[in-house]
């Protein structure tokens, strides 16, 4: 009997009835567009003046159709829910998201914050709905079945990462390229930079970014059997690493370096299981020195002719205030770190609402209804675990934090003689950024392509 739902006819049904060879093509490019809206939705905020009200339309486009697409699979029984543990954690966090939003809903009574913890914080976007967003990318890509689909997804990511490169590049040339970071109060006062932010919208956020591609690209050039292919993957690497220096953030310094250890690690462990038909790159272990080698003269040569300054605090209150004046003036007298000033308030917050938060992305809005809080405000706690609990709840946390570790550890097995480099990836970009998720923070332009690695670890792959 054909399916049908709801007592409606075949012929309505027929994304029930495809076959499944069908099936897999619609899944699969499903998940390819997710890549390329997402880096088509950062070009527009980029060089169109006012779009990033949009920014967070290309995210729900994506998101949401992967949730559709996750249930037809579910109607048709082609996938079960109870094979993916994982997804019992995903749907934890989404009640406990909805339940946070609500409390808002149910007990603030203000208008414009129910409206934020919805959509989001203006030039944030990271409401409710784009959580609903990132998990259900993540629970469509749990689905996926082929190796050569993940092949494919990390050649989308990494071109996407060359292609924000570029912008990088463009960004940091002192001419007349489109950048919100360019000689703005906050950072001029220490050094007339022009820092990069790629289309990711932030320095910080861009850094991130970088971790994630960088895990993959690295991975690659280590491992990849193909010579050319590995060869892409080496100069995304180098360039990565290149246009993170130009960020003036710590966070690809922490993130490309622990890709870098991760990667370092698994090849020592199997150093002696591959090699190649190069004479000179022969081992895993010389393509990896060779990598190193350039990521270091990089580092070298820009230490050299511009120096290298970390300054994300400066960015942080450039971003939030004289940007997306979401957040009061800070104080010019204030030498606490950024990462201080952020755990001192998110402390604040977690104390006053364990359970639920103060609600989604309403970090800013409830700094500046408390007199006391407004001075130094931010709009992150530039530690995702503290801003999950400080915004939804301490039971978040602990939800997320067993979804974090139950995937790296699925990652870890087998990784000593693993039979291809795509798991290696995906340990190195999804534990990147758990690391780096310590002095870093969500976003909406980075955070779908880290939801959707994490559901990559728990397909056949």
């Amino acid at each position: 009997m054909p399916k049908t739902i709801f007592g409606t006819t075949e012929k309505s049904n027929f994304i029930l009835n495809m076959n499944k060879s069908t099936v897999e093509k619609w899944k699969n490019g499903l998940l390819y567009a997710c890549v390329i809206i997402l880096f088509i939705g950062g070009i527009v905020i980029t060089l169109v003046e006012k779009a990033n009200a949009f920014m967070g339309s290309f995210l729900y486009v994506a998101g949401f159709s992967c949730i559709l697409f996750y249930i037809v699979l579910l109607l048709r029984k082609d996938i079960k829910f109870k094979d993916t543990p994982a997804a019992f954690l995903i749907v934890a966090l989404a009640v406990l998201a909805a339940a946070s939003y609500y409390r808002v809903v149910l007990t603030d009574g203000n208008s414009a914050h129910t409206a934020t913890a919805l959509l989001g914080e203006t030039g944030r976007y990271e409401g409710l709905l784009s959580l609903f967003a990132y998990f259900g990318i993540f629970l469509l890509a749990t689905c996926v079945t082929d190796r050569k689909v993940i092949k494919n997804l990390f050649i989308l990511l990494t071109l996407s990462g060359i292609g924000q490169a570029a912008f990088a590049v463009m960004q940091h040339i002192p001419w007349g390229f489109p950048s919100d970071f360019r000689k703005l109060p906050s950072i001029i006062l220490l050094k007339n930079v022009h820092l990069s932010s790629g289309l990711s919208d932030s320095p910080i956020f861009y850094g991130t970014f970088l971790t994630i591609v960088s895990g993959i690209a690295i991975a690659g050039a280590v491992w990849e059997k193909n010579a050319k292919t590995a060869r892409f993957y080496g100069f995304a690497a180098v360039l990565f690493f290149l246009t993170g220096l130009f960020t003036s953030s710590v966070i690809p310094l922490i993130g490309i370096g622990a890709d870098i250890v991760i990667i370092t690690i698994v090849t020592i462990i199997n150093r002696k299981r591959e090699t190649f038909p190069e004479s000179i790159l022969k081992t895993p272990l010389r393509r990896l020195g060779i990598v190193a080698s350039c990521i270091l003269a990089v580092f070298g040569i820009v230490s050299l002719t511009q120096g290298i300054y970390l300054r994300d605090k400066p960015i942080a209150y450039t971003d939030a205030f004289n940007r997306l004046f979401i957040v009061a003036s800070p104080s010019p007298v204030n030498d606490d770190s950024l990462w201080k000033i952020g755990a001192e308030r998110s402390a604040i917050m977690i104390a006053d609402e364990p359970l639920l938060g103060v609600g989604p992305d309403l970090m800013a809005s409830y700094q500046l209804e408390r007199a006391e809080l407004q001075t130094d405000g931010l709009d992150r706690s530039y530690n995702e675990y503290l801003y999950t609990a400080a915004t939804r709840g301490l039971p978040s946390l602990i939800v997320y934090t067993a979804l974090l570790i139950m995937t790296i550890v699925r990652l870890i097995k087998g990784i000593k003689g693993f039979d291809n480099w795509y798991r290696l990836g995906l340990m190195a970009a999804v534990l990147g950024y758990a690391i780096q998720a310590f002095f870093g923070a969500s976003a909406v332009t980075v955070a779908p392509f880290f939801w959707l690695l994490m559901g990559l670890a728990y397909s056949d792959n």
